[in-house]
């Protein structure tokens, strides 16, 4: 029986905790942030260690997600996340194998081929579906397979059967040398030979000769990852509604059945979703998105953001007993590139109950060092 009381409301902030970081004098986000809300909030439930990707697959490959939904991958199988974000985008899958190929960019030298951010290359539509169309006339036809372009940066390609590889998510390698993250397995020989092919066709490409002249980043690669077929559907999952912008989550939202209603920048509508009956599920994703940046400081931007906007209301809901309880996951960071194999951090949740506090009660820090009892995990959470 689970001993926690069914919320209302579940926050997920993806890539919340993290490591200690000699930049913010060997003190974590979450310790060194002005957070005053999340501090407020810890006075309502003690901060426990929470496994938010069970699976071992990380943040960026969207583990913590897949949880979340009741999708859980085996340890050793590739993320779904090219067929999920296929459902994402309101299309149905036809049989074979879906994954992501996105349009990525390297700085090369002798030493190394960097994996540059790709929202640098900021593509537009008419260039993507160029692009695209290009490797599906010179490379992919003849494979059986077909490029589509989801978003200018995020791609899609279909294939008859199963790759036979094992990927890492475009944004884990980010600063790394490529060549650490290409596709392992049975058939990687293969892939890589296709890689370099692909590379060959998009340095001939007029986009990308019109960007050169421009003084334009180019897309000279293409990154595969996220070819897994999907779990079968477990427990938890039964959200009644899901708040937020993250890759994945469109399509998880779709497969259990619930709308998704996008962008959240304020706590407002979730809240109110919420005291109409939950659980709703809202996540945030910019922090773990500028943590795979390794831009620190963006970071602590999005945290302190994220206490003003929806960590405040959150608090004065529960106060007003507005909400029964809810759940604030503080989900961990990822190490990336070369650090990939290295553990995350501890992520700590926290189960928040609604009404007064003790007048004794004060306000904490919580940190990812200070976590009591043994971590919970999803099924905790809902049951």
């Amino acid at each position: 029986m689970n001993r926690f009381p069914k919320p209302a409301l579940v926050l997920l902030i993806r890539g919340a905790a993290d490591h200690p970081q000699d930049l913010l004098g060997g003190r974590t986000p979450l310790e060194y942030g002005d957070l005053p809300n999340l501090r407020r909030l810890a006075r309502r439930g003690r901060p426990r260690a929470f496994d938010a990707a069970p699976s071992g697959h990380s943040v960026h490959a969207g583990g913590d997600l897949l949880a979340a939904f009741g999708r859980i991958p085996a340890p050793e199988e590739d993320p779904p996340a090219g067929v999920v974000d296929w459902l994402g985008a309101g299309r149905d899958p036809e049989g074979g194998v879906y994954l992501h190929a996105d349009p990525a960019r390297l700085a090369v030298t002798p030493e190394a081929a960097v994996v540059l951010d790709p929202d640098e290359l900021a593509l537009d539509r008419e260039e993507a579906e160029e692009l695209a169309n290009a490797l599906n006339r010179e490379l992919f036809a003849e494979q059986g397979g077909h490029l589509s372009v989801l978003e200018p940066g995020r791609w899609v390609l279909h294939l008859p059967e199963a790759p036979g590889i094992r990927t890492v998510p475009l944004e884990a390698w980010i600063g790394a040398d490529a060549r650490g993250g290409l596709p392992g397995g049975e058939e990687e020989v293969a892939w890589h030979r296709l890689a370099n092919e692909v590379q060959m066709v998009l340095a001939a490409h007029p986009v990308n000769e019109r960007r050169r002249r421009a003084g334009r980043p180019e897309a000279n690669t293409l990154w595969f990852w996220g070819s897994g077929a999907l779990p079968e559907p477990g427990s938890p999952g039964p959200w009644k509604g899901v708040w937020g912008e993250a890759p994945l989550l469109p399509g998880l939202a779709r497969l259990s059945g619930v709308a998704h209603q996008g962008p959240l920048p304020d706590l407002g509508p979730a809240l109110s979703e919420a005291q109409g009956g939950g659980p709703v599920l809202a996540v945030a994703d910019q922090a773990r998105a500028a943590g795979a940046r390794g831009d620190l400081g963006a970071k602590l931007e999005a945290l302190e953001e994220l206490d003003r906007r929806w960590l405040g209301p959150l608090e004065e809901a529960l106060a007003r007993r507005d909400l029964g309880s809810a759940w604030v996951v503080l989900g961990p960071e990822a190490p990336t590139g070369a650090r990939a194999a290295e553990p995350p951090p501890s992520a700590p949740a926290l189960s928040c109950h609604a009404g007064k506090v003790w007048p004794w009660s004060r306000a904490r820090t919580v940190s990812e060092n200070r976590l009591s009892g043994a971590p919970v995990g999803w099924e905790a959470v809902i049951g």
